[in-house]
């Protein structure tokens, strides 16, 4: 089989350069473009930005695509007092969702961030569940639109229904992005490997997580096709979640208490529960869960200063 690996830009429709808007081509042996440079602004929008991606990850792992127009769904609060109350929207896995892995535990957990007792456990500059709640809401809104768009007016760019799963990853591609990628392989229903145009499409089912200019460019997708760490004649995509949330990686010097990037950690076997960890404002703290009172975030454990 031919090698697949046409990289899709950050961005694409026309989002500048700026949000990390590149097109490129990665023959296995080199990057051609800038993609190192156009992706020098990784830009978290209060942490909006990486836990989109990170989602976008857990979906594909768990529920085995990129199909959130089916797959999530917006719920209003009850009038319980309880979150998320009557004045809140939020996000959560349709019932006909089908979970093929972990019962969707790290889906739900990323989605459970919308949690707005989240604002008195973390640096909301870091992380701000009001900003992500409100924007999981819109961006539902904006993906259907945005599908139905293509469905009028240009449907050979429509994503294929398709199966994905996890093959490899965390590792750096090597194209100057965000983070390590996560790869996946990319399969029609039937098993057959996704055509490179099929695969190059799939990326316009991600506007729900920030892809493109109907996602406002979020440029810690990167999503790619690529054939690196694809098993022989199949067809493989890969994005970049930042670490910490679906990666194991930290921002820490030799000897001392980890950073995680958001002040948290999806860690649902609690191994590092009451460990020390110095958070994003250089404040030595421990690892707590939150899980006893906001179930939501169970799975989660975060950076607390002591």
């Amino acid at each position: 089989m031919r090698s697949l690996s046409l990289l899709i830009g950050i961005g694409f429709l026309g989002v500048s350069a700026l949000q990390g808007c590149v097109s490129s081509v990665d023959d296995g042996s080199e990057t051609l473009g800038s993609a190192s440079e156009a992706v020098s602004a990784c830009y978290t929008n209060s942490g909006l930005n990486p836990t989109k991606a990170a989602l976008a990850v857990a979906m594909a792992d768990e529920l085995g695509r990129w199909d959130p127009a089916h797959d999530l769904v917006v719920v209003q609060g009850s009038g319980t007092g309880a979150w998320p109350n009557m004045w809140t929207s939020v996000v959560q896995l349709s019932s006909s969702a089908v979970c093929i892995k972990n019962n969707c535990a790290n889906t739900k957990a990323i989605l459970g961030q919308q949690n707005g007792g989240l604002g008195a456990v973390i640096d909301q500059a870091v992380f701000n569940p009001a900003i992500f709640s409100s924007d999981l809401s819109a961006s539902v809104g904006r993906n259907n639109d945005f599908l139905s768009d293509l469905q009028r007016n240009n449907p050979g760019k429509l994503p294929s229904p398709h199966k994905l799963t996890k093959v490899g990853g965390p590792v750096n591609l090597g194209v100057g992005a965000c983070g390590p990628h996560y790869i996946f392989q990319a399969d029609n229903l039937n098993g057959t490997p996704l055509t490179a145009t099929q695969a190059a499409n799939l990326s316009n089912g991600m506007c729900f997580y920030g892809f493109g200019s109907c996602g406002n460019g979020n440029p810690y997708i990167s999503y790619a096709v690529t054939s690196q760490g694809c098993p022989t004649g199949r067809t493989c995509v890969a994005i970049d979640p930042t670490d910490g949330d679906n990666g194991s990686g930290t921002t820490t010097t030799a000897g001392a208490a980890p950073v995680y990037p958001l002040n948290r950690l999806y860690d649902p076997t609690n191994s590092k529960l009451s460990s020390q960890c110095t958070t994003t404002g250089n404040k030595l703290g421990s690892m707590v869960s939150k899980c006893a009172t906001m179930a939501s975030t169970c799975g989660y454990l975060y950076c607390v200063a002591s």
